[in-house]
């Protein structure tokens, strides 16, 4: 157990993306947060996606919309615009899901025949 203590999100996001580059899906890395730009009363703040956005998303060979949230073994939490966003693509008949393993990821795309 301590083992995946030690495994972080970042690791997560590696092993998920080396599926993804397996299986030829077009899934792509999503990389969100928000920074300043500009200096004094020019500065602004720039988000680079929408909250809730996924760590991954793209389509399946069915032409499906696929998000994959990414997550640490232990200790990861989805935020509820995650879990929202999670529901949204489900319930509009696209696939989406949380993992925390690369292995995991593959198993999931097999279910939800996405390959």
């Amino acid at each position: 157990m301590n083992a995946l203590r030690d495994v972080s999100e970042s690791e997560v996001i590696r092993e998920v993306k080396e599926v993804i580059d397996i299986t030829g899906l077009e899934i792509q890395r999503i990389n969100t947060g928000c920074f300043a730009i500009g200096e004094g009363r020019s500065k602004r703040f720039i988000r680079t996606a929408k909250k809730g956005t996924l760590d991954f998303e793209g389509y399946d060979n069915r032409g499906r919309h696929v998000g994959i949230e990414c997550k640490r073994p232990v200790g990861g939490r989805l935020s509820d615009a995650q879990a929202a966003r999670i529901d949204d693509i489900n319930g509009k008949g696209g696939v989406a899901f949380v993992v925390r393993s690369g292995a995991e990821a593959m198993e999931l795309l097999k279910i939800n025949k996405c390959i």
